[in-house]
């Protein structure tokens, strides 16, 4: 659920201080994104009397009395959503306050959406005269709410956003990003930029989320991908997943029959990527790596590695005979068996179900329901007439 606009704190400038020259840089950044969190009142905007603007100067005079009333919608459970968004995002108006946010990140994904309220393009192709319609601009709202649910289960990525409308700052800081087409939405690493995307297009809430997936680790529901699928950046640690064993796996709720296979008959899958401006393929892929990760646990075991982590990783990819990411190299027993550049999830899927069904590997089967008898289906029957007839109705039973 997005909030609106009027649910949110006013924008402001953050003077910098000069004592803070001495202090250490955590101290300073800490300081930084602490002055931005403050809640004051707006400076006077310099709106022209358009339409379009007019329409933001009555929203913006909205945001000038947000108070502890305006908090309160009908809905407790919408606004402690919204809350908790509010939380987990921090504005972003200077290049300070930004190298303050990667500094207190540390290790973290760091997702910055740099947006605007005037403008909303759909794709960096699509004509620029028509990036500001009503259609557009409702499709970046669109595209904020999908963020949003990110950003309230994303508790281990660190969300940053730019707004540019009524900012000069902001819009310098925008410039410095390289960012001249709103939204922009991009990801960085230890201050290093991975990957951007933009537009608000058909898909692009999808792409988002994938790209959280594949960089920051983390999904719906609190899932964490290191939980099923072993990061590689060495020989060593890929010699140790090799030599690995599944521990044997319980079947889920549903389901019959334990997996309990011997360690030369598992599947061990080494996921081969990259990290940098990683194709679109990889990203596109990687859920159905985490699914079948899931869904196959006690029979294979998953791992990755980003051939442009560093020189040990490009070796590796280069001993297995990668020439395209993603590619897929299937081992068993310590020996490859297949191997699969490309990102069709259909072909992943079955080249997994090939080794598991020429080694006859079975998996839980889905428990058959009992069937009742006749006897049992005419009794619910006449029980249903009798209840329909005691309430004045005709029945189809």
């Amino acid at each position: 659920v997005f909030y609106p606009r009027r649910f949110l704190p006013t924008r402001h400038s953050v003077k910098n201080n000069r004592n803070n020259k001495q202090r250490d840089p955590p101290a300073m950044a800490a300081q930084a994104l602490s002055a931005s969190s403050a809640i004051v009142a707006p400076a006077a905007r310099r709106v022209g009397l358009k339409a379009k603007q007019a329409r933001q100067q009555r929203a913006f005079r909205v945001n000038a009395i947000y108070t502890e009333s305006a908090r309160v919608p009908s809905d407790n459970r919408r606004w402690k959503e919204t809350e908790r968004v509010m939380e987990r995002t921090q504005e972003i108006h200077t290049s300070q306050e930004l190298s303050a946010a990667f500094q207190l990140a540390g290790d973290k994904l760091v997702m910055v959406a740099v947006e605007s309220d005037e403008e909303c393009t759909i794709s960096e192709d699509y004509a620029a005269s028509t990036a500001g319609t009503e259609t557009d601009l409702e499709q970046c709202k669109q595209l904020s709410s999908s963020l949003s649910r990110i950003a309230r289960e994303a508790d281990e990525v660190a969300f940053l956003k730019v707004e540019i409308v009524g900012d000069n700052d902001a819009r310098a800081l925008a410039k410095e990003l390289g960012v001249t087409t709103y939204p922009t939405y991009q990801y960085y690493k230890r201050g290093e930029l991975l990957w951007q995307h933009v537009g608000a297009g058909a898909g692009a809430a999808q792409q988002l989320a994938e790209g959280v997936l594949y960089y920051g680790g983390q999904g719906a529901d609190g899932l964490h991908v290191s939980d099923y699928i072993t990061e590689c950046t060495s020989k060593s640690e890929l010699d140790d997943f090799i030599q690995s064993c599944a521990a044997p796996q319980s079947a889920p709720d549903g389901f019959v029959g334990d997996i309990e296979v011997p360690c030369d008959k598992q599947l061990a899958v080494v996921d081969i990527g990259m990290d940098k401006n990683a194709p679109a393929g990889c990203m596109n892929i990687f859920p159905a790596v985490l699914s079948l990760a899931r869904n196959t646990m006690g029979f294979t075991r998953w791992a990755r590695i980003a051939v442009d982590a560093n020189a040990e990783c490009k070796d590796i990819a280069k001993h297995f005979n990668v020439t395209q990411v993603p590619a897929f190299v299937f081992l068993a027993g310590g020996v490859v068996v297949d191997t699969y550049q490309g990102s069709d999830r259909i072909e992943l899927m079955n080249r997994v179900l090939k080794f598991q069904q020429a080694n006859g590997v079975v998996l839980p089967q889905r428990m058959t329901p009992k069937r009742m008898s006749t006897a049992e289906a005419k009794e619910i029957a006449r029980a249903a007439r009798e209840r329909a007839k005691a309430q004045g109705r005709k029945s189809g039973w």
